[in-house]
């Protein structure tokens, strides 16, 4: 019986130790869609200007809510005689009336102020997204780098394998067999260092996701460099339409037109209605209205006297109103410099991936193909191999290395022009290019 308790808990601790281990591997591989939404989702710097701009809402309701009515109660500390009585205590009441517009115009100030931090949250969330972005990129050419690296790695060794074969039969010398132990030895510490970099590079995506730093980032997606089809024209005018940053200085000219309004409001008076109930105590008299209690209503006007004090308050609105617009400007300057420096990076990029695809990688490898057969042959002595084989790495470590460049380089262009559309990689089995629907349907 004990032996078989002790087989049992061995059994169940054996699955728990495999469950565990299961679950640090990494689950699958990393698809952008997916780590894109995960971080709309959980990163805090969104939930704080989704909440920022939430909470200016409710401010709304507050600036167009009449002030609070004031309720007084006095006592006469000596009874002011009357005809009818004493007067003992008094009971006010009274409501202040702001000038006509002057509550619709604060709801609609606050209005554009809570417009303007939906536009900070959105823009946030761009930022997010860009990052996140160019962090998949970047994992994907240290991913490609060390796939590489390793297939470098077995090319040395075969390489090595040749060299001393070659040297046992006094075709060569000692010297290519440490050479290319000394490639090998050169490509584990590239190795070593692309892990490190990889890393740290999941280090930050796990801080955009709100998870732990040494959580597991398995090996990004694969996909097929799209065919870039925009226009410049189409962009700018996009970028004009779309990006978060222009709307929002549109929102803070609207807020400051509404606030120049709003202060010129304040060379009119505001109002008050006040209601006085009295308490009178009984007379000696004896008239029927003997202590008779007493009310009587009255209005305020408040008098905007001092008039360069609101005369500066003008001005101050007047200046912020213009400096909003002259931001605008600014920033519609900076995004279509922006869009035109953007949109070249990302053309020059392509250009070069094809140069790679069609031109560099296949002569790099009828090259290194040539020498290995020349060196089995003796044409060709070992460092010309080497040389050779150096070159491919290049061509295949640049080749992904442009590809990287080129989706973060058009993260960025999204990033300015305030769209997604541009990011849709299609699928291997399906023509490679971008998709413009959104722009063909309009």
């Amino acid at each position: 019986m004990k032996k078989i308790i002790m087989t049992f808990s061995f059994i169940l601790i054996f699955l728990g130790m495999m469950t565990g281990f299961t679950q640090e591997l990494p689950k699958g591989k990393v698809v952008l869609s997916e780590i894109i939404q995960e971080a709309l989702r959980v990163n805090p710097r969104i939930h704080v200007a989704e909440k920022e701009w939430k909470a200016a809402l409710e401010k709304i309701p507050q600036v167009k809510a009449l002030p609070d009515p004031m309720l007084r109660y006095s006592r006469f500390g000596q009874s002011i005689e009357t005809r009818l009585g004493p007067q003992r205590n008094k009971i006010s009441l009274s409501q202040k009336f702001p000038f006509f517009g002057k509550l619709a115009l604060k709801g609609e100030v606050a209005r554009s102020y809570s417009s303007l931090l939906e536009e900070e949250y959105s823009a946030v969330k761009a930022d997010i997204v860009l990052k996140v972005k160019r962090i998949f990129f970047s994992l994907y050419w240290f991913d490609k780098a060390l796939t590489i690296a390793q297939e470098e790695k077995e090319v040395l060794q075969r390489l090595t394998r040749i060299a001393q074969k070659k040297y046992e039969t006094g075709t060569a010398n000692q010297q290519d067999v440490l050479k290319a132990q000394l490639e090998i030895s050169k490509i584990l510490d590239k190795i070593l260092t692309l892990k490190q970099g990889r890393k740290a590079l999941a280090s930050q995506l796990n801080s955009l996701l709100n998870k732990p730093q040494d959580a597991r980032v398995g090996e990004v997606e694969e996909f097929q460099v799209p065919e870039f089809l925009a226009k410049l024209s189409e962009l700018s005018k996009w970028a004009i339409e779309n990006r978060p940053e222009l709307k929002k200085a549109r929102r803070l000219i609207e807020k400051n037109e509404k606030s120049l309004k709003l202060t010129k409001k304040n060379y009119f008076p505001d109002f008050q209605l006040m209601l006085d109930y009295i308490d009178i105590g009984g007379g000696t008299t004896t008239n029927p209205n003997d202590g008779q209690n007493a009310w009587m209503g009255s209005i305020g006007v408040s008098i905007p006297l001092w008039r360069n004090k609101l005369r500066a308050a003008e001005a101050e609105e007047a200046i912020k109103l213009e400096a909003s617009r002259d931001r605008y400007r600014d920033m519609e300057n900076d995004t279509l410099s922006r869009v035109n420096e953007l949109f070249f990076e990302v053309k020059t990029t392509e250009e070069q991936i094809n140069l790679y695809k069609y031109s560099l990688l296949p002569q790099a490898e009828q090259s290194f193909k040539a020498s290995e057969t020349a060196y089995l042959t003796g044409k060709v002595d070992f460092l010309n191999l080497l040389e050779s084989e150096r070159t491919i790495l290049r061509i295949k470590t640049g080749y992904y290395k442009a590809i990287s460049d080129f989706g973060k380089s058009l993260a960025h262009l999204d990033r300015v022009v305030g769209r997604e559309s541009l990011m849709k990689f299609e699928k291997p089995n399906r023509q490679n290019k971008i998709e413009i629907a959104t722009l063909r349907s309009q």
